[in-house]
């Protein structure tokens, strides 16, 4: 679905301000906590989320752009951000996602807003999205990376942010796995149900590429049935889709190789 600049960078702000009031009540120890992402503390994993809003708005942006493994660029980030304690890094998440909110709300009037840019191995995508790129990380991070490895409940959402993050991961759906679906030759529809879902459908473009647009699953050879709020989690590959509340409808092989195949970074 389509989603208003005004409404992603709303979106964007409100869990800017989930994240900062999650993070200002956590303690010492769970700081240091192993997070549920491999390899990071907790205090690693909000280096991470803001290390890549600054990217907003320094030349650190080209090391992304350029970066052909962009799960080995951010472990790197990670590991230069030396011996940080909890309140600075909490500081510097602050202050570092008001300035990027305010250079991508810049970098998203219209005339620019279309610009694309290379986000590493995932494809180029248009500025427009980039407000979505961002909610999607911290939304992601916080509620299933850090919240469940504290043993805390995760925080709310709702449908503006849900439908913000969707319309990120299947627009990078559609430039990052045409090699993964190479092997498609049939459409495939997804149905995500709860906040911000809706249908899209997945299909076989001209010159190897794939299209994934909003609309019916008509015709489609397999119908994907999930929920809204468990997408990010499996597309993901943090949990197996096996695991969650998944059906397949039509062409059950088909639609367990497309799921199979799918590991949204």
């Amino acid at each position: 679905m389509t989603v208003s600049r005004a409404g992603s960078l709303a979106a964007l702000r409100a869990e800017r301000s989930t994240v900062l009031e999650f993070c200002t009540g956590l303690e010492p120890r769970e700081w240091a906590a192993p997070s549920a992402a491999a390899g990071w503390s907790v205090q690693d994993v909000v280096v991470h989320m803001t290390a890549g809003v600054r990217a907003v708005i320094t030349p650190s942006a080209v090391r992304s752009m350029a970066s052909r493994q962009i799960e080995r660029t951010n472990d790197a980030v990670v590991a230069e951000s030396g011996s940080l304690t909890p309140e600075q890094a909490l500081a510097g998440f602050e202050v570092w996602s008001a300035r990027g909110i305010v250079g991508l709300t810049a970098a998203t009037v219209p005339g620019i807003a279309s610009l694309r840019l290379r986000v590493g191995e995932l494809g180029w995508h248009p500025l427009r999205i980039f407000p979505a790129l961002y909610l999607f990380d911290w939304h992601t991070h916080l509620r299933h990376d850090i919240a469940p490895a504290l043993g805390r409940p995760a925080p709310a959402t709702d449908a503006g942010r849900m439908s913000a993050i969707l319309g990120w991961l299947t627009a990078l759906l559609e430039q990052s796995h045409r090699t993964q679906l190479g092997w498609l030759d049939a459409p495939v529809a997804i149905t995500l149900s709860g906040p911000g879902g809706g249908t899209w459908r997945i299909e076989p473009a001209p010159r190897n590429r794939l299209r994934v647009n909003p609309g019916t699953a008509s015709d489609s050879a397999a119908h994907i049935h999930a929920q809204a709020l468990e997408f990010p989690v499996w597309a993901t590959t943090r949990r197996g889709w096996r695991d969650c509340d998944v059906v397949i409808e039509g062409d059950a092989e088909l639609g367990a190789r497309f799921l199979d195949s799918i590991n949204l970074v």
